[in-house]
């Protein structure tokens, strides 16, 4: 039986869904090593990776954490993403220390300093890019009443 293909997205649709310019990218693929694997143009990303794209972003440019300083973390949560159900991600709080990652639904104490992530407004709005709501198609109601028309035959 063949599994399931996921969506694949090209760089370009990746870096617009998740808010991220090329230049930014490329400085990550030089930090991050599971992002150093998606180079050139034949580079696809799936949703769960998307995620971690914002996530990360959401990481340097929201918090102000340069990425060298996480880029352990940003690893670990790229490969916790890619193997977790994508379900479970509207629930879900993405816990980034500087060489660890940990999906959580409900926050505990750390031993460590921690930023954390929540990836259900992230989803959303990836969500949201890809599917736009459509507007409200009603037709308006016609200011004079239809009426029958007969025709001599």
């Amino acid at each position: 039986m063949i599994g399931v293909v996921s969506i694949q997205f090209t760089q370009e649709q990746a870096r617009t869904l998740a808010g991220v310019s090329p230049e930014t990218i490329r400085h990550w693929r030089k930090a991050v090593p599971y992002l150093s694997a998606k180079t050139g143009k034949a580079a696809r990303y799936s949703f769960p990776e998307l995620v971690g794209l914002a996530a990360t972003n959401e990481l340097v440019k929201a918090l102000g954490v340069h990425i060298a300083a996480v880029s352990g973390g940003v690893d670990a949560l790229f490969r916790l993403l890619m193997n977790s159900n994508v379900a479970a991600f509207q629930e879900t709080v993405a816990v980034v220390t500087a060489n660890k990652a940990a999906l959580e639904t409900k926050i505990t104490a750390c031993e460590q300093s921690a930023l954390m992530v929540p990836l259900k407004p992230l989803v959303s709005r990836i969500q949201q890019s890809m599917l736009p709501a459509l507007p409200n198609t009603e037709q308006a109601t016609l200011p004079f009443p239809p009426k029958i028309v007969r025709s001599r035959s």
